[in-house]
C-alpha cells in the first residue's frame, strides 16, 4: 500500500502485512509528524466468478439497438471539444476545513508558530504569578496597563529574545495571551 504522511505529504510504500488488523501509529521519518494507520478495507466480492462451464468458446456479436445510445454516434466532435475546452475553463474553488495558514506552511513553521504561542503563554503567566496583587488592582482600577507595564515589557524582549524578533512581531501570540491570561478575556491589550 502507498502511505502518504499528512504533516509534509511524503509518499511511502508500506506492505499490506507491515499493518495489523487494529492499525498501527506511524512516524514520519521526514518531518517526524505521527498519525494513525488503518489497513486498508478489504471486500468480498459481490458474485462469484463462474467456472465457465455455462460459456460457450464464441463470444456473441450483438446487433446495435435502434434509437438510444446508438443513434448519439452522428454527433459532431467539434461540439464536444468546445464543451471540453469551456470545461476546462471553469474553476471550482476548493473548500479546506484548515486554515489558509495551516494548508501552506511547513512543518518547521508550524513548529516556530507553536513554541513562540507557548512561550507567549509562559512569559505571560509568569507576570500574573509574580504580581498578582498589582495585576488584581489594575484590573479593578481600570489601569492595567500603567501598573503591569515594566514588567510587560520585559517579558516582551524577553519572548522577542527567545524567538527572534521577525516572529515575534509577525503575530499576535503575545496580545492574544495578555488578553486572555492578564486581563481575564477582556480586550485590554
Amino acid at each position: 500500500m502507498i502511505v502518504t504522511c499528512d504533516g509534509c505529504q511524503t509518499k511511502y510504500l508500506l506492505g499490506d502485512d507491515k499493518v495489523p488488523e487494529n492499525g498501527i501509529r506511524v512516524r514520519c521519518p521526514k518531518c517526524r509528524f505521527v498519525w494513525r494507520l488503518t489497513p486498508p478495507v478489504r471486500r468480498e466480492p459481490l458474485f462469484e466468478v463462474s467456472s465457465g462451464a455455462f460459456a460457450s468458446g464464441q463470444p456473441v456479436e450483438d446487433e446495435a439497438p435502434m434509437g438510444g445510445w446508438a443513434s448519439m454516434e452522428h454527433v459532431e466532435k467539434s461540439v464536444l471539444t468546445e464543451t471540453e475546452q469551456q470545461a476546462e475553463e471553469i474553476e471550482i474553488p476548493v473548500q479546506s476545513s484548515e486554515p489558509e495558514e495551516r494548508r501552506t506552511e511547513s512543518p518547521e513553521m508550524r513548529k516556530k508558530k507553536d513554541r513562540a504561542r507557548r512561550l507567549a503563554r509562559v512569559f505571560v503567566s509568569d507576570i500574573l504569578v509574580y504580581n498578582q496583587e498589582k495585576r488584581d488592582r489594575g484590573l479593578a482600577d481600570g489601569d492595567l496597563m500603567t501598573v503591569l507595564g515594566p514588567e510587560i515589557k520585559k517579558a516582551w524582549e524577553a519572548y522577542k529574545e527567545k524567538i527572534g524578533s521577525e516572529v515575534a512581531e509577525s503575530n499576535e501570540y503575545f496580545r492574544t495571551a495578555l488578553n486572555e491570561i492578564l486581563a481575564d478575556g477582556k480586550e485590554i491589550f
